[in-house]
């Protein structure tokens, strides 16, 4: 019979082992009576359920009567021991003067991979973001990071679409958007690719898109690179990119209030998350220009007049010839959305 510990990494069986249900009648046992082992394993089954649960009260209880029953055990003791020490670390974090900061630290102390204490990991990242939200709001933030960040990485997609979705409402930054675009990509919206479009517009460096869900728009700025050849800051030129090829929808109704003012600011006004370098704000700028002429080369209004949609297509073919010749070879207007 295999032994359960919860400080291995092993993983838990969905039942009690062997032998928890109970001795055969006769040979002197009486029918249902557990051995000793048998109550051992499904004690500590019982206490890894509480801990995976964020129990940690009932589960130390628990395991401290299975160390009063089993004084010798040096395993079940040292269980007792390390839940008893994270229940107090744990009722410290929340009576501290910031409980999401202690919250996380501890949540970066346990093993994520398997076990319990892996699903103790994600309970605690989602105290951590109501601790988060309810200290500063949906838009605060957490070593960059808003609640809804901690509520996707908990695996809580549908929490974090509606956090984000209520930060974005404050503060439509890039963090917020690129972030709000993985938790509906997450819950197989359709609109996550416009939300991954309005990020990008607003700032394609900030250190989110290194990471974003959907391995496409995560590959843009290669593309930008390798296939188009855009040697001058090839992540500014994403957007753009990223429409011409198909990947990201047409631009044509998203408020580009800011596209080619090349100032360094977040949708909405707010100051980017990080500083960019002067190249990076100037190829940022040379992209949002590029997007701005391809909105009205596509516009309803722009096909009605043949003159816009040719000063549109000028403007494109000098902020970025190769694009523009593959905007041309994929059909000009014929855009996806468009």
């Amino acid at each position: 019979m295999r032994q359960l510990s919860l400080f291995e990494g092993r993983t838990l069986p969905a039942e009690p082992l062997g032998g928890a249900a109970g001795l055969a009648p006769g040979g002197g046992a009486r029918a249902g009576q557990l051995d000793l082992f048998a109550q051992r394993t499904l004690q500590l089954s019982l206490a890894a359920e509480a801990v995976a649960a964020g129990e940690l009260g009932e589960a130390r209880r628990m395991l401290a009567e299975l160390a009063a029953l089993h004084p010798a055990d040096a395993d079940v003791r040292r269980q007792s021991e390390r839940v008893a020490a994270l229940e107090q670390r744990l009722v410290q974090a929340m009576g501290s003067a910031a409980p999401a900061t202690a919250l996380l630290g501890i949540a970066r102390s346990l093993d994520p991979a398997s076990g319990p204490f892996a699903a103790l990991h994600r309970v605690l990242l989602r105290r951590v973001a109501e601790a988060l939200r309810e200290a500063e709001g949906d838009d605060g933030r957490l070593e960059g990071q808003p609640p809804g960040y901690y509520w996707l990485a908990a695996g809580d997609a549908a929490e974090a679409h509606a956090s984000l979705a209520a930060a974005a409402q404050a503060r439509r930054s890039a963090r917020t958007l690129f972030l709000l675009a993985d938790a509906a990509t997450a819950l197989g919206e359709p609109a996550a690719r416009r939300l991954y479009l309005e990020a990008l517009l607003c700032d394609p460096f900030d250190a989110a898109f290194a990471s974003v869900r959907d391995e496409a728009v995560r590959g843009l700025p290669d593309v930008a690179r390798y296939e188009l050849e855009i040697e001058e800051e090839p992540a500014a030129w994403s957007a753009p990119v990223g429409i011409v090829m198909g990947v990201l929808p047409s631009p044509v109704g998203i408020a580009l209030d800011e596209v080619g003012s090349g100032e360094a600011v977040a949708c909405g006004g707010a100051v980017v998350e990080q500083p960019r370098s002067t190249e990076q704000d100037e190829a940022l700028s040379r992209a949002r220009r590029f997007v701005a002429a391809l909105a009205t080369a596509s516009s309803r209004e722009a096909r009605r007049s043949g003159e816009a949609v040719i000063e549109a297509r000028r403007a494109m073919k000098r902020l970025a010839p190769a694009l523009f010749a593959a905007y041309m070879a994929r059909g000009g207007a014929t855009l996806q959305g468009g």
